[in-house]
C-alpha cells in the first residue's frame, strides 16, 4: 500500500505539471526533441514517483519514450549500486538511464566568467532538449544540490568540478557559498539551457514547482530554497 506522504508528494507532482510555469506542458513539450532527463545519481523514492510523473506527462504533451533518456549525475565514477539504480530506472521509465563519470571525456560548450572551460558529459552533445528532475536546496556547508547544479558540477568532468571548488575556497560561510555556487551553475545554463525543471524542496511536506527552468530556478531562490539549514532556521525553507 502506498504510503500517505508518497501520495501527497504525487499529487504536488501532478499539480504542478498540470500549471507549470511558462505555460502548459504542450506548449513546452511542442516539439519532440531528444531530450536529456538529469536527475540525482543518488536518487531515492521521491525521485523514482517525481520521474514517473515526469516522464508521464511528456509522453502525454507528445515526446515518445524513444526520444527520452536519463542522465544520472555523479562526482566519481559509477560504482556497482549506481549501475544497479541505473539498470532499476530503465525498467521503471522504459527509457536509457546513463550514469554519468567525470573521468570520462566531455565536451566544451563554453567557458565560466573567470575564464575556465566547462567540460561536461558528452552524452549533452546529442540533446535537442534538458530537463531537470530531483530536489533543489544547499546543505549546512553550503554545497547546492539539484536544479542548475545538476548540470554544473553534477555532469562536469573531474577538472571542471575541481576548478569550480576551487574558485569557491574561500568562501567560508554557507550562505555565500551557496550563493556563489548557485550562480555559477545558473550561469552554465546560458551554454547548456535547461528547457524544463521539476523541483522540490526538504519542506515536510515538499513544496513542488515545475516549468520552464531558469524561470523555475530564480522563483526557487526568491522562495529561499537555497538558504542552508542553520541560515534559515529550518531546512524547509518557502514554498
Amino acid at each position: 500500500m502506498p504510503r500517505e506522504a508518497d501520495v501527497s508528494f504525487r499529487g504536488s507532482l501532478r499539480h504542478a505539471l498540470a500549471d507549470p510555469l511558462g505555460g502548459s506542458m504542450a506548449r513546452h513539450f511542442a516539439i519532440p526533441a531528444v531530450t536529456a532527463i538529469v536527475a540525482d545519481g543518488e536518487f531515492g523514492e521521491p525521485d523514482r514517483i517525481a520521474l514517473s510523473e515526469l516522464t508521464e506527462a511528456m509522453v502525454r504533451a507528445g515526446v515518445p519514450r524513444g526520444r527520452m533518456f536519463v542522465l544520472l549525475t555523479g562526482e566519481a565514477a559509477p560504482d556497482e549500486a549506481r549501475r544497479a539504480r541505473a539498470r532499476e530506472l530503465r525498467g521503471l521509465l522504459g527509457m536509457p538511464v546513463i550514469a554519468h563519470d567525470p573521468a570520462q571525456a566531455g565536451f566544451t560548450p563554453g567557458r565560466a566568467a573567470d575564464g575556465v572551460a566547462l567540460s561536461l558529459d558528452d552524452e549533452l552533445r546529442e540533446a535537442e532538449s534538458v530537463v531537470v528532475c530531483g530536489p533543489l536546496g544547499a546543505d549546512r556547508g553550503g554545497i547546492v544540490r539539484g536544479g542548475p547544479a545538476a548540470l554544473l558540477p553534477g555532469l562536469a568532468d573531474g577538472p571542471t568540478r575541481a576548478a569550480l571548488e576551487a574558485s569557491l575556497a574561500a568562501l567560508t560561510e554557507p550562505a555565500a557559498r551557496a550563493r556563489a555556487a548557485f550562480a555559477m551553475a545558473l550561469a552554465a545554463t546560458e551554454h547548456v539551457a535547461i528547457d524544463f525543471a521539476l523541483v522540490w524542496n526538504a519542506g515536510d511536506p515538499p513544496a513542488v514547482k515545475a516549468g520552464a527552468g531558469r524561470a523555475v530556478f530564480e522563483a526557487c531562490e526568491a522562495a529561499g530554497w537555497l538558504a542552508p539549514p542553520a541560515a534559515a532556521g529550518a531546512p524547509a525553507g518557502r514554498a
